[in-house]
Protein backbone atom coordinates (compact mmCIF):
# COMPACT_ATOMS: atom_id res chain seq x y z
CA UNK A 1 0.00 0.00 0.00
CA UNK A 2 1.42 3.37 -1.08
CA UNK A 3 1.00 6.28 1.26
CA UNK A 4 0.78 9.79 -0.13
CA UNK A 5 3.02 12.37 1.47
CA UNK A 6 1.30 15.07 3.48
CA UNK A 7 -0.43 17.81 1.53
CA UNK A 8 2.32 20.40 0.86
CA UNK A 9 -0.30 23.16 1.02
CA UNK A 10 -1.33 22.03 4.49
CA UNK A 11 2.32 21.95 5.56
CA UNK A 12 2.84 25.52 4.25
CA UNK A 13 -0.34 26.64 6.03
CA UNK A 14 0.92 25.24 9.34
CA UNK A 15 4.29 26.98 8.93
CA UNK A 16 2.59 30.30 8.14
CA UNK A 17 0.19 29.98 11.06
CA UNK A 18 3.10 29.41 13.39
CA UNK A 19 5.05 32.36 11.97
CA UNK A 20 2.07 34.74 12.04
CA UNK A 21 0.32 33.55 15.18
CA UNK A 22 0.51 37.13 16.48
CA UNK A 23 -2.02 38.30 13.86
CA UNK A 24 -4.15 35.17 13.19
CA UNK A 25 -6.86 34.79 15.83
CA UNK A 26 -8.92 32.03 14.17
CA UNK A 27 -8.45 29.59 11.32
CA UNK A 28 -10.88 27.27 9.57
CA UNK A 29 -10.05 24.82 6.81
CA UNK A 30 -13.05 25.02 4.49
CA UNK A 31 -11.82 22.27 2.17
CA UNK A 32 -8.65 20.26 1.72
CA UNK A 33 -7.70 17.52 -0.73
CA UNK A 34 -4.45 15.83 -1.63
CA UNK A 35 -3.98 13.24 -4.34
CA UNK A 36 -1.04 12.17 -6.46
CA UNK A 37 -2.07 14.54 -9.27
CA UNK A 38 -3.21 17.57 -7.27
CA UNK A 39 -3.41 19.31 -3.93
CA UNK A 40 -5.95 21.94 -3.11
CA UNK A 41 -7.15 23.81 -0.09
CA UNK A 42 -9.44 26.65 0.94
CA UNK A 43 -8.97 28.35 4.33
CA UNK A 44 -10.55 31.23 6.22
CA UNK A 45 -8.35 33.18 8.61
CA UNK A 46 -9.62 35.84 11.00
CA UNK A 47 -6.99 38.43 11.84
CA UNK A 48 -6.32 40.54 14.92
CA UNK A 49 -8.18 43.58 13.53
CA UNK A 50 -11.27 41.39 12.77
CA UNK A 51 -10.51 41.41 9.05
CA UNK A 52 -10.65 38.10 7.17
CA UNK A 53 -8.35 36.42 4.68
CA UNK A 54 -9.83 33.74 2.42
CA UNK A 55 -7.03 31.67 0.91
CA UNK A 56 -7.59 29.22 -1.94
CA UNK A 57 -4.88 27.33 -3.78
CA UNK A 58 -4.67 24.41 -6.19
CA UNK A 59 -1.45 22.78 -7.37
CA UNK A 60 -1.43 20.39 -10.33
CA UNK A 61 1.70 18.40 -9.53
CA UNK A 62 2.53 16.77 -12.87
CA UNK A 63 1.94 19.97 -14.83
CA UNK A 64 3.72 22.11 -12.23
CA UNK A 65 0.82 24.58 -12.36
CA UNK A 66 -0.51 26.63 -9.47
CA UNK A 67 -3.74 28.60 -9.12
CA UNK A 68 -4.20 30.88 -6.11
CA UNK A 69 -6.38 33.57 -4.59
CA UNK A 70 -5.89 35.51 -1.35
CA UNK A 71 -8.87 37.74 -0.58
CA UNK A 72 -8.38 40.11 2.36
CA UNK A 73 -11.62 41.72 3.54
CA UNK A 74 -12.58 44.21 6.23
CA UNK A 75 -14.76 43.04 9.14
CA UNK A 76 -17.82 44.16 7.12
CA UNK A 77 -16.71 41.93 4.19
CA UNK A 78 -15.69 44.78 1.90
CA UNK A 79 -12.64 44.08 -0.22
CA UNK A 80 -9.27 45.37 0.93
CA UNK A 81 -7.01 43.48 -1.50
CA UNK A 82 -7.30 40.29 -3.51
CA UNK A 83 -4.17 38.78 -5.00
CA UNK A 84 -4.69 36.10 -7.65
CA UNK A 85 -3.34 34.62 -10.83
CA UNK A 86 -6.51 34.09 -12.86
CA UNK A 87 -5.40 34.63 -16.49
CA UNK A 88 -7.83 37.40 -17.42
CA UNK A 89 -5.80 40.64 -17.19
CA UNK A 90 -3.19 40.21 -19.92
CA UNK A 91 -2.53 43.98 -20.06
CA UNK A 92 -0.84 43.83 -16.62
CA UNK A 93 2.95 43.50 -16.87
CA UNK A 94 3.00 40.85 -14.13
CA UNK A 95 0.34 38.75 -15.95
CA UNK A 96 -1.16 36.47 -14.79
CA UNK A 97 -0.28 37.71 -11.28
CA UNK A 98 -2.24 40.78 -10.18
CA UNK A 99 -4.20 42.32 -7.32
CA UNK A 100 -7.53 44.07 -6.90
CA UNK A 101 -7.22 46.93 -4.40
CA UNK A 102 -10.35 48.18 -2.65
CA UNK A 103 -12.52 47.44 -5.67
CA UNK A 104 -12.79 44.66 -8.27
CA UNK A 105 -12.02 47.17 -11.03
CA UNK A 106 -8.86 48.59 -9.43
CA UNK A 107 -6.42 46.06 -10.92
CA UNK A 108 -2.71 46.48 -10.24
CA UNK A 109 0.55 44.68 -10.83
CA UNK A 110 1.66 42.12 -8.27
CA UNK A 111 4.44 39.58 -8.02
CA UNK A 112 3.52 35.92 -7.57
CA UNK A 113 2.19 35.57 -4.03
CA UNK A 114 2.32 32.92 -1.31
CA UNK A 115 0.44 32.71 1.96
CA UNK A 116 3.54 33.74 3.87
CA UNK A 117 4.11 36.76 1.60
CA UNK A 118 0.48 37.90 1.95
CA UNK A 119 0.50 37.51 5.73
CA UNK A 120 3.79 39.42 5.88
CA UNK A 121 2.25 42.35 3.94
CA UNK A 122 -0.85 42.27 6.11
CA UNK A 123 1.18 42.12 9.35
CA UNK A 124 3.07 45.24 8.28
CA UNK A 125 -0.21 47.19 8.05
CA UNK A 126 -1.88 45.97 11.27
Amino acid sequence: MLLLPLNPLLEALNRSLEEFQHIVTYQEILSERHESRLSDMKVRLVLSDSSTLIYAETVLHRLNKRKYSFQWMNADSTLRIRWDNAPHHSHISTFPHHKHVGDENNIQESPEMSLSAVLSLIAATL
